[in-house]
Order: C-alpha cells, then sequence, then structure tokens
C-alpha cells in the first residue's frame, strides 16, 4: 500500500498530465456516443403515446451531460496542460473554469475561435451539465428563468454532428500542445 506521501504525488503527477484528462473525455464520448442510437429511436416515436416523452428526456438529458463532463475534461486537460500549477500535491484548483467548474462556454473560448453556432452548442450543453442533466430545477430561479429565456434546454438536429467536430477540434489542440511540450522536454 502507498503512503499519503506517494499518493500526493501521484495525484500531483496524473493530474499535471493532459493525457490523462484527454483519456477520460473520450470515455465519456464513448458513452454518450452510446446513446445516439437510442435517442434517434425515441426521437422517432409519437410524442401522443405513453412514455414517449420519458423516453426521449431521458436519453437526451444523459447524452448532452456526459457530453458536458467530456467538453469539460478536455476543456480543463488544455488548461492544465498549458499551466500545470493548477494541480498541486492536495487538489485541483477550483477556479479553472467559471461556473463551479464547469463552465465550458466560456473556457472553450480561451482555447478555440468559435463559430457562433458553436458557442451556442457549448452553452446548451453546459447547462445540462450544470443542472439540467442532473436536476428537475437548478438552485435559483433566476437560472430556471434564464434557461427558459434563452432556450438552453434544447436539442437540434444537428447537434451531434457539430458536437463531433467540436470535440475532435479540442483533441487537436491538446494533442498539438501535447507533442510540443514533449519536444520541448526531451530538447
Amino acid at each position: 500500500m502507498r503512503t499519503q506521501q506517494e499518493n500526493e504525488a501521484l495525484f500531483e503527477l496524473h493530474g499535471r498530465d493532459a493525457q490523462i484528462w484527454l483519456d477520460q473525455a473520450k470515455q465519456l464520448k464513448m458513452a454518450a456516443d452510446s446513446i445516439l442510437p437510442a435517442l434517434t429511436e425515441a426521437f422517432a416515436i409519437p410524442p401522443a403515446l405513453p412514455g414517449a416523452q420519458e423516453k426521449r428526456f431521458a436519453f437526451f438529458h444523459s447524452y448532452m451531460l456526459l457530453m458536458g463532463l467530456a467538453f469539460e475534461n478536455l476543456i480543463k486537460g488544455v488548461c492544465i496542460g498549458r499551466d500545470p500549477t493548477l494541480v498541486n500535491r492536495e487538489r485541483i484548483e477550483v477556479g479553472i473554469l467559471s461556473r463551479g467548474g464547469h463552465g465550458i462556454a466560456d473556457g472553450a473560448k480561451q482555447i478555440l475561435d468559435l463559430a457562433s453556432n458553436e458557442s451556442q452548442l457549448l452553452q446548451r450543453v453546459e447547462e445540462y451539465l450544470f443542472w439540467a442533466g442532473r436536476y428537475p430545477l437548478p438552485l435559483k430561479s433566476t437560472i430556471y428563468h434564464n434557461s427558459e429565456v434563452q432556450k438552453l434546454r434544447s436539442g437540434r438536429s444537428d447537434d451531434p454532428p457539430l458536437i463531433n467536430d467540436l470535440f475532435q477540434r479540442f483533441i487537436k489542440v491538446l494533442e498539438r500542445e501535447n507533442e510540443e511540450r514533449n519536444r520541448a522536454a526531451s530538447a
């Protein structure tokens, strides 16, 4: 069994490894992608049939939550790769992303130039990550109202392909920056 000091050193080493964050993101996306066939099938069912809406919400909320977690891992991986001091032996910095660590829409803007539809997509995914994929209501009615006004709890048929494209763009950034760090370290 490892000592506390050994585990703290391992925590810091793993936490600072952007590849570990990328691997976790890919696993979460794989889980989200496994939901897509059931989600597509659920949306083909007439909404008036018993249980149709329940299926739609269950699969859609789960898909968006898992994709939110995947994007959060990717974005944090890039941020930590750029500044490894965000992780030390005791903890991971809380303020890497806004909204209690779930602010993927703002975090993404620090990494990529986003088209308007990509930015809107990440705002919608973030809403599921922050609360809508986990709870029936957020902690405050103002958050709920803002979500309603901005239609943040909605889905579009072009979301999965746009999610795939955006996810791949983040992967390319993380992998490119990992390669650059590895080359610099071995030089």
